[in-house]
Order: structure tokens, then sequence, then C-alpha cells
């Protein structure tokens, strides 16, 4: 008698799956994948196409957003530094500044240059000259603050103070100096349109005395020769200058006052030979 063999419904030799998925399925799956693949090759090429023959019209569409910039006093970079930009602060006095007015009329052009001498007081003459800065009187807030030996020169470090606060437009230096001294404009122009306004600097000169180098610093700049502030440091100088006629009251001048709010901020003086603090020293 003949035995039929049952034949396997599977082949033992496959292993099962976890699932298996109909054959239309996989079919509208590969289909979908390829129409997903074109989607992309499309928005591509629609990409590059536009980019490359849109670009210079699309400041119609989409005008660029405008920068902040600092308001009336941040120029364009490529602007070069002339004598409208320079703002001289001066320090002076009520009593002497009839006689000493003569040193600024030396170099002052009206309409030119531009500055104010800062007094203690207004002056009681009736004596005026055009060709000097105009007179201004230094705010009240000085007074408050405590010294040592020279209770004038908080006041004339606060100058910056005052010259900041008058917000005048398109001013990227302040120049402080005394009012005996000389500035040669032309040269003073040409030393600061080599340096970056925006960003912040110390520039100045020693005393040509070692005595008094070795007696204040040598890092120092000398405010008889002057010195010149960009404006961004100027700006971040003011808002601590306060606190360091509090901590630093026990300093003589007011340049080395200034000198140690500076040198807290973390700039360092750069030296320019222009500058000469002269002092003579006579007896008679």
């Amino acid at each position: 008698m003949s035995q039929t063999r049952l034949q396997p419904n599977h082949d033992p030799a496959k292993k099962p799956g976890l699932f298996a998925l109909p054959e239309k399925t996989c079919e509208v799956i590969s289909y979908l994948t390829r129409m997903s693949l074109l989607f992309c090759l499309i928005s591509s090429i629609s990409l590059v196409l536009y980019t490359t023959f849109f670009s210079s019209n699309q400041t119609q569409f989409w005008p660029p957003f405008p920068h902040p910039t600092r308001i009336e006093t941040q120029l364009r970079s490529s602007q070069p530094t002339n004598i409208f930009h320079i703002l001289f602060c001066i320090g002076g006095s009520a009593a002497t500044w009839h006689d000493r007015s003569r040193y600024s009329s030396i170099w002052w052009v009206p309409n030119v240059t531009r500055g104010f001498v800062w007094l203690d007081q207004e002056t009681n003459s009736t004596w005026t000259n055009n060709n000097v800065p105009a007179v201004m009187v230094s705010s009240p807030e000085w007074t408050r603050f405590k010294f040592s030996s020279s209770r004038s020169a908080v006041r004339i470090a606060r100058v910056i103070s005052d010259s900041v606060k008058l917000r005048l437009p398109r001013v990227r230096w302040f120049v402080m100096g005394d009012d005996d001294t000389v500035y040669y404009t032309d040269n003073l122009v040409s030393v600061l349109s080599r340096y970056d306004h925006n960003q912040m600097w110390y520039i100045g000169g020693n005393s040509e005395s070692v005595e008094q180098d070795v007696m204040h610093s040598y890092d120092m700049a000398f405010g008889g020769g002057g010195f010149a502030l960009s404006y961004p440091l100027a700006e971040r100088l003011v808002s601590m200058l306060d606190g360091c006629l509090d901590r630093y009251y026990y300093f003589y001048g007011s340049d080395q006052r200034i000198w140690a709010c500076i040198s807290e901020i973390g700039v360092p003086l750069t030296r320019e030979p222009g500058f000469h603090q002269v002092r003579f020293c006579t007896s008679f």
C-alpha cells in the first residue's frame, strides 16, 4: 500500500518574519517614497534657480532690517576723522581765565573747533573774546566729594562727565586739557585718525619731568599735555567716575583720578609722543 507524504505549507528553510505586509501595501509605500524623493529634488532645483536669478531683486520684497546705532554720535566708519569730530574739554578757573585765555586764542578757530572751557563759577568780567572756547560752569555735584589736597582736581576730573552729558552730535573723541594747554589741531587730527574711534582708547603722554613720573605714574597721561578719550571709553568712564572719585580721594591731580578709573576699566595708556607735558621749576 502506498503512502502519500503530506507537503508542508511553508518552507522550513525560511525564518518567519515579525509581520508580513500585503503586496498592495508594499507598492503603495514604494510609490510614496518615490514621490517624496521627486518632490525634494524639484524643491532643491527651484531654490537654486531662485537664489541665482532673483537675489538681486530680493531687497524690494524684503528690505534689510536696520542695525541699531548710537543716536547722533556714531558715524559711518568710512568717513575719516576730522576736527569736527573732536570735542575739547578744558578745565579752568574763573579767577585765572581772563589771563590764560590767551593760550587758547593761539589755536582756537571759531566755527571750526568745538569745545568748552569749564569754570567753577560765572566770571564777573564784561570782557569777551570770540576767539576762545565758550565758557560753561561745572555742575555743582562735584562739591559733595571729599578730597585730601586739591579740591579743584575733583571738579576738573568731572569735566568729562559734564561734556559727555551734553550729548553733542558727531563726537568721536574727547580731548582733555588745561586752560594753558596749546594744541596743534592738524597734528592732533592726524594722530587720532589712525585709531578706531568705536573702540576704547586712552591716548596721551607722560610728563617730561622724571620726578613727576615717579611721583605719579609712568602709565598715566598727564593733563597738562592733554589726552584723548574715545567716545566708548568716555561713556564707560562717566558711568563709574563718581565711585572712583570716592575711592581715590587721596590722589592729588584730576588726571591721576581719571587714570585710576580707566585702569579699573582695563584700558592701558597708548603713548603718543606728540602729547607733551612740561613742568618748569624755577627759584627766585
